[in-house]
């Protein structure tokens, strides 16, 4: 067998990876699959009602699988009536890093991939929203810590229509 060598030619390969140059663009329908994914993957760890209710605690299990198909209606219905941005590497502007779901006084869904949280994309996504520091949650998730000027209200009925 040969031995195959590999010359390198400089030792500090100067790589500009799409975390630092992400694009904004709005929602185009083609992402869908992928917003509505991403957010029943992560929004269902935080359901919008709790499966608890009452005092004592009355415990109610909704059957399997009822959440996740009536989410995806939900939100087959929702997305083209919000406005979507969604955050894209330059290259392939298939490829989403992470998206936002709003209104102009309401903050329905903010994702990021995870290998690309901590990096600021979610506060370019939330300037982009340019929503008021007083301003509507439809949907809780603990990632809304992150963002210490706003003051949320949770209205879960906000994205019903």
């Amino acid at each position: 067998m040969e031995a195959q060598t590999v010359d390198i030619i400089d030792e500090k390969v100067t790589e500009q990876s799409i975390a630092d140059r992400p694009v904004l663009r709005e929602r185009r329908e083609s992402d869908d699959a992928m917003i509505i994914d991403s957010w029943l993957r992560s929004g269902l760890q935080y359901p919008i009602f709790t499966a608890e209710c009452g005092r004592p605690p009355i415990r109610l299990r909704p059957p399997p699988g009822l959440l996740l198909s009536q989410n995806r209606t939900f939100l087959q219905k929702i997305l083209p009536l919000t406005s979507v941005a969604v955050l894209c590497d330059p290259e392939d502007s298939d490829h989403i890093i992470g998206w936002i779901c709003y209104e102009e006084d309401c903050l329905h869904f903010i994702f990021v991939k995870y290998n690309f949280r901590r990096l600021g994309f979610a506060n370019e996504l939330m300037e982009k929203a340019n929503l008021p520091d007083e301003c509507e949650v439809s949907w809780r998730t603990p990632a809304l810590n992150f963002f210490k000027k706003y003051s949320w209200t949770w209205n879960p009925y906000r994205s019903w229509r």
